[in-house]
């Protein structure tokens, strides 16, 4: 019996063998290149654990900007769904693939070549008839989602570097002198500066807050409570 994708049955277009494209991307060259791989397992985790059929993967990974639509990954990826040469397109997010409005289009493109596509985290299947919607929801999400939060970030951090900000708990950057009792003997670390720098300029290169997590662990950029970085504490 073939598998289901939530109640929505998932048939090869030839043979027996589901062809499945897997879309992966980072954004920048300061990225944890480990990330692709992470996007990948996650693809085939839920391909399989849904699909008990024979799985023939295929992975595209890229390294660049979303709204780069000239990348030499994205036109293969968009070459071999035009040419049907796949029965599913898998990705983390929509935005792995690319950014804006082009990716509805290439959402649109698997629907024509009969193509279904899902993107996992947007709750995106072609399949379903409302998937137009949730595209056009995602598309806003990623383009305005990581702008916003990095202008927040750079405004924040901006004011608080220059002022020696008020704070309750010590995010990284930030120090009490010695014997000082109050938030007043906070200071900030001149070091620290390049490191925020980084995390708003990957931010603002659609990097996930789990990727600068990643950037940041593999440099040893200490957090002050003896565990290591994660998106939720990098969110923080």
């Amino acid at each position: 019996m073939l598998g289901f994708f939530e109640g929505f049955p998932l048939h090869p277009r030839c043979g027996l063998m589901l062809r499945v494209l897997i879309i992966v991307r980072i954004s920048t060259e300061h990225q944890d290149a480990r990330s692709l791989d992470d996007q990948a397992a996650l693809c085939k985790e839920h391909v399989q654990s849904r699909y008990p059929g024979a799985v023939a993967f295929t992975v595209i990974a890229g390294r660049g900007s979303g709204e780069q639509l000239d990348r030499e990954e994205l036109l293969r990826a968009e070459e071999g769904i035009a040419a049907r040469n796949f029965d599913l397109v898998v990705t983390e997010d929509l935005g792995r693939i690319c950014r804006r409005m082009h990716a509805t289009m290439v959402c649109e493109a698997c629907e024509d070549a009969d193509t279904r596509l899902i993107a996992i985290n947007d709750g995106i299947d072609t399949a379903r008839p409302d998937w137009r919607t949730h595209a056009l929801f995602a598309a806003f999400k990623h383009e305005s989602g990581n702008k916003d939060t990095a202008q927040r970030i750079r405004r924040s951090l901006r004011n608080r570097f220059v002022q020696g900000g008020v704070v309750q708990t010590l995010p990284y950057g930030y120090r009490k002198r010695p014997g000082c009792s109050t938030d007043d003997g906070v200071e900030k670390l001149e070091e620290a500066a390049e490191v925020y720098e980084m995390i708003v300029s990957m931010l603002e290169a659609d990097a996930s807050y789990a990727e600068v997590a990643d950037w940041m662990n593999a440099r040893s950029v200490p957090t002050g409570s003896g565990i290591g970085w994660s998106g939720g504490t990098v969110a923080w």
